[in-house]
């Protein structure tokens, strides 16, 4: 039996590249709802999918499901974020709206504030 394989080193490579692609892209779509993780697997995503075509022009199915992947998972998390800061707009006035919000959830909980020193050992 002959183990070796036919294929070139860039017939591999690309294989392997557009699998990383796709499982980047499939990373990128299950992360879309954390934003910036969706943005760096998509574009990773899109990087693999174009390096795994290895000069040629044309690509695999896995390469072209991590290529639509990946910009699915960019758009989902961009749109995730506007969603966000419309979000943060709207129902807080903006963001020193929502600091000011935050200050008085502070300060029910009975944190200190910004202006008087916190010593941690007088707690204890």
């Amino acid at each position: 039996m002959d183990y070796e394989s036919n294929k070139s080193y860039i017939e591999m490579r690309s294989a392997g590249m557009s699998v990383a692609a796709m499982i980047m892209g499939i990373l990128g779509l299950v992360m879309s709802c954390c934003v910036y993780p969706a943005i760096v697997f998509g574009s990773l995503a899109i990087i693999f999918a174009l390096l795994s075509r290895g000069g040629e022009m044309h690509t695999n199915g896995y390469a072209k499901a991590g290529l639509i992947l990946g910009i699915i998972g960019i758009v989902c998390g961009i749109l995730f974020l506007m969603y966000s800061f419309f979000t943060l707009l709207v129902q807080f006035g903006g963001w020193e709206g929502y600091l000011n919000y935050i200050e008085e959830l502070m300060q029910e909980m009975g944190y200190p504030d910004s202006v008087s020193p916190y010593d941690f050992y007088d707690t204890l």
